[in-house]
């Protein structure tokens, strides 16, 4: 597709970037005196909020929104579908959950999505995974019978997790973007150092911890060894291309996940001046995404009464 085909997709993009929330308004957020302050300051910048008894995700709905603009302007939105593949997995991954635990999976379902959920609830309450599309379906079965006959919901997991991140690189490469392409790989590289770490933890075998971890360009058997313990997971980090992550794996999940949340804000802010391609468009669902991360950490913490200062060293870095 020519990059051109996209130029009026990225000028409606460019024309909502103005609403993102600026730093300012991330400050004013964690500084409000409570919940219902932080919610009511959304609400003035134009974020729909719960109003007479209405339930909802404020921040997942403000992610559909971007999703819907962007599946609607974009030459070919399924071009963009790495963006939002990974919840599919979440939602297939729910329904399983549910039926072996009589619950209604609507109630778990996230977006945006691409699979209809519904027919992702038939598809495992009638255990016939035919009509789900391919990058599902393929996974969908052995996930079901590691519930089902082997009583293993962690094995399932541990299937759904590592095939959503293969869908995802997979659509990254069918995007043609170098960017998304980078990111995908990124988000891959920091599951397998998690599912590293934590196998080891948990005195996991070998074995299991490489048929958990996806293929991604590291050597997941150097990674797996260098888990054992003190600093030979950051020397080994620091002689790849992740080295940016060495120093924060050191302090711990917390301060990892936003070293890599931030690494991907610092990718996107090239696409700020990009005219014509995708890359636009992926930078704007990133900052939706890392904006509606952050109201989610805000609201949470605030709900809990936790205080402005704490706040602020969980916040992400922003894309404006």
């Amino acid at each position: 597709m020519r990059e051109t085909e996209y130029a009026y997709s990225v000028a409606r993009i460019r024309a909502n970037e103005t609403a993102l929330l600026a730093p300012a308004d991330i400050e004013q957020l964690v500084s409000a005196p409570d919940y219902g302050s932080a919610v009511r300051l959304l609400a003035d910048k134009g974020w729909a909020v719960p109003e007479n008894g209405e339930s909802f995700d404020i921040a997942e709905r403000e992610l559909t929104k971007a999703w819907e603009l962007i599946a609607e302007s974009a030459p070919d939105a399924s071009l963009l579908e790495a963006l939002v593949v990974a919840n599919d997995f979440f939602n297939l991954k729910a329904a399983i959950k549910c039926v072996f635990s009589d619950r209604d999976p609507a109630e778990y379902y996230v977006y945006p999505c691409i699979t209809d959920t519904q027919l992702i609830t038939q598809a495992v309450t009638d255990c016939d995974f035919s009509e789900l599309p391919e990058y599902l379906a393929s996974c969908a079965q052995t996930a079901y019978e590691a519930v089902s006959k082997l009583e293993s919901g962690q094995l399932a997991e541990s299937v759904l997790d590592r095939a959503s991140l293969e869908a995802r690189l997979a659509f990254a490469k069918k995007s043609e973007s170098a960017l998304m392409m980078r990111i995908a790989g990124l988000y891959a590289a920091c599951a397998n150092i998690k599912t590293a770490l934590r196998c080891r933890t948990m005195g996991k075998s070998d074995d299991f911890a490489l048929d958990a971890m996806c293929d991604c360009g590291m050597n997941n058997r150097e990674l797996l060894q260098s888990a054992d313990g003190g600093d030979k997971l950051a020397e080994y980090l620091s002689s790849t291309e992740y080295g940016f992550l060495a120093e924060s794996i050191k302090k711990g999940f917390a301060e990892f996940e936003k070293q890599c949340d931030n690494a991907i804000v610092s990718w996107l802010e090239s696409a700020k001046y990009e005219t014509f391609g995708p890359d636009p468009i992926i930078a704007y669902y990133f900052a939706k995404q890392a904006e509606t991360k952050n109201v989610r950490i805000i609201l949470s913490a605030k709900a809990s009464g936790i205080p402005a200062e704490t706040i602020l060293q969980r916040v992400r870095d922003i894309y404006v």
